[in-house]
């Protein structure tokens, strides 16, 4: 058995059905022009109380588009309908808006699946079935790796062709909720992982991860750490646990044979970069020996939806920096702010500082292990050449080195590390 991911675009639907055998479990996602018509259609019935029928005309032409068989435009207009009614439901009645966007992207995805599924003639199965979440008494959700396995083992047939709409799971309340960053691509990887499959291939638009050939799961997590890989390093830690190799293709060109993620020998030392960051740094006396301080400040900004995308404390535990979205800034001020108004730990005298403009540069790769100089090398080139260092980490595995520069140094630090 091969477990492979697709995104399904009107343009690929047809080497997506030709690449699915009986040997194939599909786990299909919708592209993001369908899902942000969609998201537009929730925005615009759930805060502006409008109705979405220009949206709801493009969803219906667009797959329509997928397949002519009466039989898939029975399910398409069935489907479609439960979508037009939930939004209406949603006009009314006072719910969340991320849980209608979660049960109609869903129902998206399922969408997609379908038109797959009626070229292949295989098995569909529903994936908010097999993903189990649960969430605690503070309504944090949890992903139920245990229930989730036993489901995909129940479930999922051992001959295919089978299609499972990706992404998307199930609370135990039965609200649909999105899985994680990447739920389709993990999803894959948690199937072929459990079924023991021969191998996980993710489909993509790109030369696989930067036209490298081979990585080992570490090196491919870090790399995919950052904005610009074609898919979390989420995806990558099922196949890990099961030591199944993954394959990153290109879904349309086949110059390139695709990269292989697998326990194999390490690539070489490579650099990643991110943009569009900033770094916020709060310090002062208040943080000075006080238990619970960086646990208070990353749990406010968990609350409110902001991502870290890097850490560095000192030892004197005079300051806490880290690095959020430029898009979060405005977020991250106002929970700070409400944190520390409502925190007696933290006198007036402590602030926020908020750096804009930086990005973050890492350098990683397992050859770096265990190889004395590696920092020095790093910090003395950029030194050299004029670029200022903001803040740095690295971490314990000696696989990466992080480095916060100003965001016009980023460009001329990655050419020079990776020349």
């Amino acid at each position: 058995m091969i477990v492979k991911s697709f995104l399904l675009k009107q343009d690929t639907i047809k080497s997506i059905s030709a690449l699915c055998g009986k040997d194939t479990v599909a786990v299909i996602r919708p592209e993001k022009k369908i899902e942000n018509i969609l998201r537009e259609a929730v925005r615009k019935t759930i805060r502006e109380k409008k109705s979405a029928r220009e949206e709801m005309e493009q969803v219906k032409s667009y797959f329509a588009a997928l397949s002519s068989s009466a039989a898939y435009q029975e399910k398409a207009s069935q489907i479609i309908s439960s979508i037009e009614g939930y939004l209406r439901e949603g006009m009314y009645v006072i719910t969340s808006e991320i849980s209608i966007q979660d049960y109609v992207l869903a129902r998206c995805a399922r969408l997609c699946a379908e038109a797959v599924n009626d070229r292949v003639r295989g098995v569909l199965i529903d994936g908010t079935e097999l993903m189990l979440c649960h969430a605690d008494a503070k309504g944090v959700q949890h992903f139920d790796w245990v229930g989730s396995r036993q489901q995909i083992k129940d479930r999922v047939p051992e001959e295919g062709p089978v299609v499972i709409p990706g992404g998307y799971g199930r609370l135990d309340s039965g609200y649909v909720v999105r899985v994680g960053k990447d739920g389709a691509h993990m999803m894959a990887s948690l199937i072929g992982a459990t079924l023991k499959a021969e191998s996980i291939v993710f489909f993509i638009e790109g030369r696989g991860i930067d036209g490298i050939p081979a990585m080992t799961y570490d090196e491919a997590a870090h790399f995919c750490s950052s904005a610009h890989a074609p898919f979390a390093s989420s995806a990558i830690w099922p196949a890990k646990n099961g030591e199944i190799p993954i394959l990153v293709k290109d879904i349309q060109d086949n110059s390139f044979e695709g990269t292989i993620i697998s326990t194999g020998s390490a690539h070489k030392t490579d650099v990643i970069w991110d943009k569009d960051l900033t770094l916020v740094t709060v310090y002062g006396t208040g943080l000075l020996g006080r238990v619970g301080m960086s646990s208070s400040i990353f749990s406010c900004l968990a609350k409110v939806g902001v991502n870290v995308r890097f850490i560095a404390q000192t030892s004197s535990e005079y300051s806490i920096s880290f690095a959020v979205r430029n898009a979060d800034k405005e977020s991250t001020q106002e929970a700070l702010r409400g944190l520390f108004q409502d925190n007696p730990l933290l006198p007036l005298d402590d602030v926020v500082v908020v750096n804009k403009e930086v990005g973050i540069v890492t350098v990683f790769g397992s050859r770096m292990r265990n190889l004395p100089g590696t920092s020095g090398k790093v910090f003395g080139l950029l030194g050299a050449s004029g670029i200022n260092i903001i803040a740095s980490a690295q971490g314990g595995e000696e696989l990466s080195i992080s480095l916060v520069l100003e965001e016009q140094d980023v460009d001329k630090a990655v050419k020079l590390l990776k020349a």
